[in-house]
């Protein structure tokens, strides 16, 4: 590819030649102008590597390929099934999300581009490197042709009857090597122009390269946490709708119990028409909601399949496992070394540089600028950090808190069962108890999935993931 885009570029330079050419001999000039200089040699520090290519025969420039990873075929097993784990989320994301594998081709297409681009722009240099010496070449024989047709014209001797025909013919030689001359100078300066622009280039994708180099592995694997991040939260919220559907079902037909128990108190006199209605009333509105609850959660589960690279006819085969939260990840917090990481990882804080229009400054106020703004930018993230700490706190504290409220909750149901089994109360207090028992099991469950939400922002917010708006 990059040899067809080379052609096309020496046919458009040899276009511009013609051009000039043309408007040289319309014009033309003293083509003594300058002494002919051979190419100078580059700055090992500016431009390496095609320095040392241009040194090299073409066929010996081979640049390396980098390396990509390949698969590991344990961890791909691993997460080759229908199982939704949390633990092993990202693998599975890694080898199979559409999402993630969009993210990363895109990464790679970049980075491939700055390795294609160097390579072409390595190559015209080389290849224009030779080119410009061998018009040194030629300019230097037509410079020398000129001076023995000149050296020639002045030792003709005008006594010699075909002195006339002599002298024109040199002349004439004299003139069309002179106009040789000057176009191939004009050849030589578009060459060379085309050299110095050639290197700018080669600068700007050596430097596109290096960081793709370094920092390919790092973007794709930036895309895949973002990703986990984001299906994390969404297999979690799957949970909580899962639970919230279970109770929401169990409310539904309990509602639907006390209802009829309250039609049929009326037929005994023991309830009013507006007791009949507003449960049936209510019995109605919880329905709804469980119907409504269920397709959002049928919604939810087709997105985390897709997402996952499963197909939509897998989403019954899925198995959800129960997360629990990461306890060993909570004692190992180091909050001050995780607080510095989460800025000097950030995008946000790494972007700032020293500006061009800070540099016009002295040194010193450009850098006290540049460190101000670094300062500045350290202290956003850091609060922003602490509340995504302090977050995690209360989130802990509230999943301890609901254990006990699960003890409880236990601990009623029992209690109740003996004090209907015993006719202490009603059916119809049971089931309102056994309603009121089922909210606080969901805060239970709400509270453990809020606190596995918080150990997973936290962890991300110490390599940097922050957004800063």
């Amino acid at each position: 590819m990059f040899n067809k885009m080379w052609k096309k570029y020496i046919s458009l330079i040899l276009v511009i030649i013609v051009v000039l050419q043309s408007i040289i001999f319309a014009k033309p000039k003293n083509p003594y102008e300058g002494e002919v200089d051979m190419p100078s040699a580059e700055s090992k520090v500016n431009i390496s590597e095609a320095t040392i290519i241009s040194r090299n025969k073409y066929e010996e420039y081979n640049p390396i390929n980098p390396v990509k990873p390949g698969v590991n075929k344990e961890e791909y097993d691993s997460v080759d099934n229908y199982q939704i784990n949390l633990k092993t989320l990202e693998s599975r994301i890694k080898y199979f999300s559409p999402t993630y594998n969009n993210i990363k081709s895109s990464a790679e297409s970049s980075y491939w581009m700055a390795f294609y681009a160097r390579g072409g722009n390595d190559t015209l240099v080389y290849d224009y490197k030779n080119y410009t010496e061998e018009i040194h070449d030629v300019m230097s024989l037509y410079k020398d042709n000129i001076k023995l047709y000149v050296h020639q014209r002045n030792l003709l001797d005008r006594a010699d009857p075909d002195y006339t025909r002599k002298y024109n013919n040199l002349t004439t030689q004299i003139e069309n090597s002179e106009k040789a001359y000057t176009a191939t100078k004009v050849a030589y300066n578009v060459a060379n122009t085309t050299i110095r622009r050639t290197k700018q280039m080669l600068g700007l994708n050596n430097a596109l390269y290096n960081i793709g180099n370094v920092d390919n592995n790092n973007r794709v694997a930036f895309a895949r946490r973002s990703v986990t991040k984001a299906l994390t939260s969404v297999v979690l919220t799957y949970f909580q709708l899962s639970n919230y559907v279970s109770i929401l079902e169990k409310q539904s037909n309990l509602y639907y119990d006390m209802y009829l128990l309250n039609k049929k108190n009326y037929d005994l006199g023991l309830a009013t028409a507006l007791d009949v209605s507003t449960s049936l009333e209510t019995y109605e509105n919880i329905k709804n909601t469980f119907k409504t609850t269920e397709t959002t959660l049928k919604n939810v589960k087709e997105q985390i399949a897709i997402n996952l690279g499963y197909k939509i006819s897998d989403i019954d085969k899925l198995e959800f496992i129960e997360p629990e939260p990461d306890f060993e990840y909570l004692e190992s917090i180091n909050f001050d070394a995780d607080k510095e990481r989460a800025y000097t990882s950030n995008s946000s804080y790494n972007a700032i540089t020293l500006n061009d229009k800070d540099k016009k400054y002295p040194q010193s106020t450009g850098e006290n600028i540049f460190h101000k703004r670094q300062e500045y930018m350290s202290s956003v993230i850091t609060a922003e950090f602490e509340n995504i700490y302090n977050n995690l706190l209360a989130k802990k504290i509230s999943y301890e808190s609901s254990l006990y409220l699960n003890d409880i909750c236990n601990i009623n149901d029992e209690a109740n069962k003996r004090k209907f089994d015993n006719n202490l109360i009603s059916e119809l207090e049971y089931k309102g108890l056994e309603l009121q028992n089922l909210g606080n099991k969901l805060q239970v469950k709400v509270a453990k999935y809020d606190l596995i939400n918080a150990i997973n922002e936290y962890y991300y917010a110490t390599l940097g993931d922050i957004t800063i708006l």
